[in-house]
């Protein structure tokens, strides 16, 4: 790793530190949020080729709006197996399930719809290869900041099962439901046991009804989710603007740098891009290497799939990036993303038609988390200085390697 490369780390560490003590939190469509976008934007015109902004409409609330909608749901689906309207109740459920898995398991937007809308505004800028572009390489980030998760504040220990149990909960009310209803209608009776399975999930409402605080409606500071990983993409783009200038630039990849916004809200700023895209940036073969929660350098691994599995992202993509951190002397693993552990902008940028990879800092699953990921603490100090320079060289490293490839 160079000098070079540890000096453009140290100004993403201090732009990230910079912007968490000025601006602060930044929720997804807010105005501070798109004051970052700005203030990148006005960054990038220093060094870039071309530089812009794009704006969207987001419903920053829908994403993890489905939680308390399903313990509503459920809560009145129980109220129906007390009164024994259990078709009722095997509709509730069913729509409840439909809601989530739609909402949160895929990141549809299936009731956005119900929630104020805000402006989003994403930003990229672009460096132009010395000859004809050939390809383009998307290194990506997010500046929007996440809501607090209340589990992972109090009780973060308890979170797998506070979760977990709540969902199986709610599939269970879903199953009993349908097999009283079917029995109700083959019998023209109403079994005995239904009373028994009314007071069950009576109780398991303990379990349920605890989601309703799942989350704050305050938002993090964001420094390592995901802050620090916009300012990588940044000053990668810086360093290749400046080989450039030197006479030692990309030959035929475009290398675009990109922040997106309301990544916390479902992946909208990205899916935005995508589908404004007209063929204008897509025609090109298209690498997008996203970055997110840079917090400690012992724990990086890359992503095969994304959006809770329902997305299957670049396995050569990744590959290629296990060598080249291979060559910095790092053994880092590839995998699919844990179930019920959410999604990155990647997952975005592949269903788009790229192919991608998400690079991650920290252990990624429900049992082991960073302590600082989606809570108050997530500071510029809980940052990694050497998951950032990694991730620098990673970018540059990988740049270099699709130019030689394309040549």
């Amino acid at each position: 790793m160079t000098s070079e490369v540890e000096r453009a780390a140290n100004r993403a560490l201090g732009f990230t530190s910079k912007i968490v003590d000025e601006i602060g939190s930044r929720p997804s469509g807010s105005e501070e949020s798109r004051r970052v976008a700005e203030i990148l934007r006005e960054r990038a015109a220093t060094f870039a080729d071309k530089v812009w902004t794009e704006d969207f409409t987001v419903h920053p609330k829908a994403f993890l709006g489905w939680i308390r909608i399903l313990v509503a749901i459920y809560l009145l689906a129980v109220l129906m197996l007390w009164l024994q309207i259990y078709w009722a109740a095997a509709v509730l459920t069913t729509v409840g399930l439909v809601i989530m898995i739609g909402q949160f398991f895929l990141y549809r937007e299936l009731i956005d719809w119900l929630y104020p809308g805000h402006t989003g505004r994403n930003v990229m800028a672009m460096v132009e290869p010395e000859n004809e572009p050939r390809g383009q390489l998307i290194v990506s980030g997010h500046h929007d900041s996440a809501f607090v998760f209340n589990f992972l504040v109090h009780q973060p220990t308890l979170y797998p099962v506070r979760v977990t149990g709540g969902i199986v909960s709610i599939v269970g009310l879903l199953v009993v439901s349908w097999v009283l209803a079917v029995w109700r209608v083959i019998t023209s009776e109403n079994p005995g046991w239904g009373v028994v399975a009314a007071g069950m999930f009576s109780i398991l409402f303990l379990l349920v009804g605890q989601l309703w605080w799942f989350a704050s409606s305050e938002s993090s500071p964001g420094a390592g989710d995901n802050l620090a990983s916009s300012a990588v993409a940044w000053e990668t783009l810086k360093l290749a603007a400046k080989s450039k200038a030197n006479g030692t630039g990309l030959r035929h990849l475009r290398i675009i740098a990109a922040s997106w916004d309301a990544e916390e809200a479902g992946l909208r700023g990205a899916r935005n891009w995508i589908n404004n895209r007209t063929g204008d940036l897509l025609e090109l073969p298209t690498w997008n290497l996203n970055l997110e929660c840079l917090y400690d350098s012992n724990e990086l691994f890359l992503l095969t799939s994304d959006v809770n599995g329902s997305v299957f992202l670049s396995s050569s993509l990744a590959k290629r990036c296990q060598r080249l951190l291979a060559a910095q002397g790092l053994d880092v693993p590839a995998k699919p993303i844990a179930l019920l552990t959410g999604g990155t902008d990647a997952g975005e940028i592949a269903r788009g038609g790229g192919e991608a990879t998400t690079l991650i800092g920290m252990p990624w699953g429900n049992n082991d988390r960073s302590t600082v990921y989606h809570t108050p603490s997530d500071l510029p100090s809980a940052v990694d200085p050497l998951a950032v320079a990694q991730a620098i060289q990673l970018a540059l490293d990988l740049a270099r390697d699709l130019d030689e490839e394309l040549a």
